[in-house]
């Protein structure tokens, strides 16, 4: 490789990195605003070293997601018998009507194509998937089955044209534009396939309070202990407190939710107060040190 053409690679690298930054950056940010209007808060005081924290919130949702993806497509294709079984059920139902009605109807039937063995070990997270967001939410089960199915008919419609694509061995112009024309309607169909479970799922909440999670800026349950005037504060609100061992000054609020921490000055705390209503406490974190219980009962101190 000459020199200009190793400049050249150098110089394309660099623009990579530097578009690759602006859509973490672009990505992160979009996250952290919808998080922050489901909890109703918004950090002040936050720097340009935040950046950094946009882009690991980009990659924790944007892992976690397509992994999601890939498992409920996966999931979708292991239940083509149940699809089709359904399928034939509604075709008969279809014939019955017109029988009755002496109306034809039309039906285009779709097809579902078979899961190979390696998509039967993702479809195995996929049932997990749907089982643990079904804990809490019933309706979550019957709107991811339905982006499973919606995922699975995609992607084998897109398989069809990858086959269509194969099959054209001309090379004339007339081909050579019927193969791009194949080509972008694939890419459609995978931008569609991409956005179904978090459009349809309704689960976008919990995938974000996720990435949230992943990079340390929540937590579910912990021990927060705060320091006056906010100690005051937390009492006035009814958040019942103990005794502190940083001092005096300190009270100790236990299984708090830690909604907000690491962006910007303050750090936001959501507890039940002694009605059972959730209550939202907003201290700076240099008045607050956070303990949260890791699995294995291993304590992670934060300031």
């Amino acid at each position: 490789m000459d020199r200009d053409q190793l400049e050249q690679n150098i110089e394309l690298l660099g623009k990579v990195i530097a578009l690759a930054f602006k859509v973490g950056v672009l990505t992160g940010g979009a996250v952290l605003l919808f998080y922050c209007l489901r909890i109703d808060h918004f950090p002040s005081s936050v720097s340009v070293g935040d950046g950094l924290l946009f882009i690991l919130v980009a990659v924790a949702f944007s892992g976690i997601y397509l992994f999601l993806t890939v498992c409920l497509t996966s999931l979708g294709l292991v239940l083509r018998p149940l699809w089709h079984f359904l399928q034939w059920l509604f075709i008969t139902m279809l014939k019955l009507r017109e029988k009755l009605l002496n109306k034809k109807s039309e039906y285009e039937p779709f097809n579902v194509r078979k899961a190979g063995y390696e998509g039967a070990v993702f479809a195995i997270f996929g049932a997990v998937f749907i089982f643990v967001f079904g804990l809490t939410d019933k309706t979550a089960v019957a709107t991811l089955l339905f982006s499973a199915w919606g995922c699975a008919l995609l992607w084998s419609r897109r398989q069809e044209l990858a086959d269509k694509v194969r099959d054209l061995e001309g090379e004339d112009e007339a081909s050579k534009q019927e193969k791009a024309r194949l080509r972008n309607h694939q890419s459609i169909l995978l931008a569609v396939i991409f956005f179904i479970p978090l459009l349809v799922g309704g689960i976008s909440g919990k995938l974000v309070d996720g990435a949230m999670r992943l990079v340390g800026a929540r937590a579910e349950s912990a021990i927060v202990h705060v320091k006056e005037p906010y100690k005051t504060y937390a009492s006035l609100h009814g958040l019942p407190g103990k005794e502190s061992h940083f001092g005096e000054d300190y009270q100790a609020l236990e299984n708090v939710v830690v909604l907000f921490n690491g962006f910007g000055r303050d750090v936001v705390l959501e507890g039940t107060d002694v009605d059972g209503k959730r209550v939202q406490l907003i201290v700076p974190s240099d008045h607050a040190h956070i303990i949260e219980r890791q699995p294995g009962g291993q304590i992670k101190l934060e300031k």
